[in-house]
């Protein structure tokens, strides 16, 4: 009798320990990117490692991966969708196929410049917008960097629409930005960002459209002799999460991971800004020919491509662009 009571106290403290062990375990969030060490992308994310940590410690324990070691944005949002991996940060391009609505920010010239898109998506309908990711099994915590991106060229110098005709240009892989590259007689080339630098230093493209802290971050500085500065589109990222794995969190996790998020993207923000200034320094030092082109003409060709995309933005795409041209008019 001794001995099964000795044995059911063990069996009971054994239960006890296990129970402390699994509480004591953190929870692993596993975070993917696509992008460099020197991107808005690591930079954010390694701050919100840092504050959730920080806030919940011993609890969580996030493992940010960075240069596509989790396959690329596609293989990445459908990780998420699926919970194979917990979050992830990731364009807007590459998800247009899931939420058709966001083929309207690949809209070219959908916002007159940087500023104004910043004011635009970080206001009511911006919160709003990142809501449409929830009915496909993903949290949309908040847009992360808006890239700038124009025109880098290899050799020949874009200093107005006609010079863009016949060149090879690497696109976004998405059907929108295909239609708004047409739209200005180049021959628009999609292509994973991998494969870009390769490709304008072999000459298999004649430039791509990139952002000036990509030129620096990724060294395009060093296969590209032109920049034109045609702010063909505001490119739009994200962070978001797994629904089910979010829910499954205990609520004050959910709460820690809501109440760092904003400062983890202020922190990526800082970085991203200040890496754009130096990627136009380093151009100008490094001698590339940087053009500032009127950009009248290259909005009234871009503007050809609008109804071929809006046609697959989904039911509401061309009332959502109303509602952006009104924000524009409210900032």
């Amino acid at each position: 009798m001794n001995v099964l009571k000795s044995f059911g106290a063990a069996l009971l403290g054994l239960a006890a320990w296990a129970g402390v062990a699994a509480a004591q375990t953190p929870i692993e969030i596993t975070i993917g990117h696509v992008l460099s060490e020197r991107s808005f992308y690591q930079v954010a994310g390694a701050k919100f490692k840092e504050l959730l940590e920080q806030r919940l410690p011993g609890r969580v324990r996030v493992n940010l991966q960075c240069c596509a070691a989790l396959g690329n944005e596609g293989r990445l949002i459908q990780s998420v969708r699926t919970g194979v991996i917990d979050g992830a940060f990731h364009g807007l391009g590459s998800i247009e196929g899931t939420v058709p609505e966001y083929r309207v920010l690949s809209l070219p010239h959908i916002f007159d410049n940087h500023a104004q898109a910043e004011k635009v998506l970080r206001g009511a309908l911006g919160d709003r917008l990142l809501k449409l990711v929830e009915p496909h099994g993903m949290v949309g915590l908040a847009f992360g960097a808006i890239f700038e991106r124009s025109m880098a060229t290899r050799d020949k110098a874009v200093n107005k629409v006609e010079d863009l005709r016949g060149l090879k240009i690497r696109v976004l892989q998405t059907p929108a930005w295909v239609l708004a590259y047409q739209a200005v007689g180049t021959q628009p080339t999609p292509m994973p960002y991998g494969e870009v630098f390769i490709a304008i230093q072999n000459g298999v493209v004649d430039g791509a459209e990139l952002s000036p802290d990509a030129v620096l971050a990724d060294k395009f500085i060093e296969v590209i002799k032109n920049f034109s500065v045609t702010r063909f589109h505001q490119s739009t990222t994200m962070f978001v999460m797994s629904q089910a794995r979010f829910n499954a969190m205990p609520a004050d996790v959910q709460q820690a991971i809501r109440a760092v998020t904003p400062e983890a993207v202020k922190a990526g923000l800082a970085f991203h800004d200040q890496l754009n200034r130096e990627g136009m320094a380093q151009m100008r030092a490094k001698g590339i020919t940087i053009v500032e082109p009127d950009l009248t003409p290259f909005k009234e060709a871009t503007r050809k491509s609008w109804d071929g995309i809006l046609n697959d933005a989904g039911p509401n795409g061309r009332a959502l662009v109303q509602e952006i041209e009104a924000a524009k008019r409210a900032n």
